[in-house]
């Protein structure tokens, strides 16, 4: 009966995902909302149909470990590795900052000093699940805040072995003196030993394991073995006193650098994402509207500082990293929220009698909140930067010269017959194009070593976002014939073309665009023409086979010409 049950269980939390999700694609909001929403539904605090939620959560913590494994095969160390400044400046000045500012609430609220530092460590760490899935679906994980974050967010996950091993121990300091002392170092030492034996261990062990399970052929045994890898890992670290999400993130960041990762990353997807529906509905479940009204004040207040004070935190450590202002405000609001590991947190400290009760329930209505406001608050980014932008002075700061040998917004250029913005692969591609025709140009982008490498070759750049009238003022673009705009997202790309044609209404512009949906807008916006990669690469895969099958001359030209004038018509 009890397995029946199970079963029934498992199967309402998924139908509840289901349809949770089929109403947050209708509404068109990220499928996380509808997760969320139907866990609350479900939840034992609400009425109606009610999932038991030991059951559904012991399901949901196979979930959260293998999304949290898929999160470390993502992340590739020798990219992080380009961006270590914003890793371990930007990184740990956001997890100090935060800390200390659950310090300030934590008296306030009425949970005296160690409630407050352990309020502050739970709002240091954002949700690299809820993060990845946005960045996923806005197709942003690699663009420069991506990455960006996505460093910040590492550094915010490994923390999280420190935060384990301590926390227990400082609790007990003020009691226990020089030994509690000594109790925290060993605690420390503890968790070091931990990963770098798992990280020695998976680097020279799981690569060859996997090598042999290849060779025989089966993609069922490659399966179960990546999904033993990530358990294993999860198990040892929680025999260690850590988490079992945090030894499957760290078995998945290992095998991120092997030959193997893609496949990994292949095969456990489908997996992911229904244990990860499951997981986001138990999250969920545990929400208890009764104590959000009863607790209300202490709820909003975490909220608003999650909000509000962990973006400025965490925009100020990025800028301080030295990425572009632009990054820095997409940066901070995104991370504007407590996850999967503040629950793991919060889950020790409220085992081991650490904190108050009401401090647990308080983080789990943030962080519940606080997901759900996440497509909302990283979508306001942009408008937000565009605001900040209007003023000079914030404009300057937000677009200032990260270092030497980038040639300064405030420099005089000599006017350009093309100006391109965006020093990505298509813009340098065009750079080069134009410096071997002799044709004089200069390129606009925040990235100070992509202008390096164009400056090498002799061509002027401006650094600073190509969206802000302020540095396109410097560009001269009224005396300009042509500008190029190989900027890779699509809301940029439309504000820069609205902006040079406003300055420079005869200015003649190019724009690329990586989605179908994105032509109609940008056409809107100005450009004279836009090119869609995948599309030419359509249309030129065409051409090849249509002649390779000897279909050539009449039919062909008039046919693909009407599919451009179809592609790239201007809206009404």
């Amino acid at each position: 009966m009890s397995e029946h049950k199970f079963i029934v269980d498992l199967g309402l939390a998924l139908l509840a995902a289901l349809v949770g999700g089929m109403v947050a694609r209708a509404l068109r909001m990220p499928l996380l909302i509808g997760y969320l929403a139907a866990g609350v539904a479900v939840g034992p605090h609400t009425p109606g149909f009610i999932a038991d939620e030991k059951a559904v959560h012991s399901v949901a913590s196979l979930g959260v470990a293998l999304l949290m494994f898929v999160v470390g095969t993502h992340l590739s160390l020798k990219e992080l590795h380009a961006v270590r400044r914003v890793a371990l400046i930007g990184g740990t000045s956001q997890i100090v900052g935060t800390i200390l500012l659950g310090v300030l609430l934590g008296p306030a609220l009425g949970w005296g000093i160690y409630g407050g530092l352990f309020l502050g460590c739970a709002l240091s760490l954002s949700s690299t699940a809820v993060m990845m899935r946005i960045l996923e679906e806005r197709g942003e994980l690699g663009s420069s805040h991506g990455t960006a974050m996505m460093a910040m967010l590492v550094v915010q996950d490994l923390s999280v072995v420190v935060m384990v091993a301590i926390l227990p121990a400082l609790a007990t300091l003020a009691t226990t003196g020089p030994a509690g002392v000594m109790d925290v170092a060993l605690s420390v030492l503890k968790a070091a030993v931990f990963v770098g034996v798992a990280v020695g261990l998976s680097m020279k062990g799981v690569p060859a394991l996997l090598g042999r399970v290849v060779r025989q052929g089966s993609s069922e045994l490659f399966l179960l073995t990546v999904v033993c890898v990530c358990i294993a890992a999860g198990y040892l670290a929680q025999t260690a006193g850590l988490s079992l999400e945090l030894g499957a993130f760290l078995a998945g960041l290992v095998i991120s650098e092997s030959d193997y990762a893609h496949e990994v990353s292949n095969q456990v997807r489908p997996l992911r994402d229904v244990f990860a529906a499951i997981f986001f509905v138990s999250i969920g479940m545990l929400l208890d509207p009764a104590f959000v009204v009863k607790s209300l004040l202490a709820v909003v207040v975490v909220v608003t500082a999650i909000v509000f004070g962990k973006s400025v935190i965490s925009a100020a450590a990025a800028l301080t990293a030295g990425v572009h202002g632009r990054t820095a405000v997409l940066v901070g609001l995104g991370l504007a929220q407590i996850g999967e590991f503040s629950f793991v947190l919060t889950g020790i400290g409220e085992q081991r009698g650490l904190i108050p009760n009401g401090l647990s329930g308080v983080l789990l209505a943030a962080a519940l909140i606080t997901m759900l406001l996440t497509p909302c608050v990283f979508g306001a980014a942009q408008p937000l930067y565009e605001r900040l932008n209007r003023w000079n002075r914030i404009s300057r700061v937000l677009n200032r010269q990260p270092g030497a040998g980038v040639p300064s917004a405030e420099a005089p250029m000599e006017h350009a017959r093309v100006i391109i913005l965006g020093c990505g692969r298509v813009g340098r591609r065009v750079s080069g194009a134009l410096r071997e025709l002799g044709v004089s140009h200069l390129v606009v982008d925040y990235d100070a070593r992509a202008l390096d490498r164009v400056g090498a070759d002799g061509v002027p750049g401006i650094y600073g976002d190509a969206t802000s009238e302020l540095v396109l003022q410097r560009t001269r673009p009224s005396f300009a014939e042509l500008a190029v705009v190989a900027l890779p997202e699509a809301a940029m790309t439309q504000i820069a073309v609205q902006t040079l044609k406003r300055l420079a209404p005869e200015l003649s512009v190019l724009a690329r665009v990586h989605r179908s949906a994105d032509i109609p807008a940008v056409r809107k916006a100005g450009a004279d023409a836009v090119v869609h990669g995948e599309f030419e690469a359509g249309i030129e895969m065409i051409r090849l086979g249509a002649e390779r099958l000897g279909i050539v001359g009449g039919r062909l030209e008039p046919y693909l010409s009407e599919l451009r004038a179809t592609q790239y018509r201007v809206p009404d």
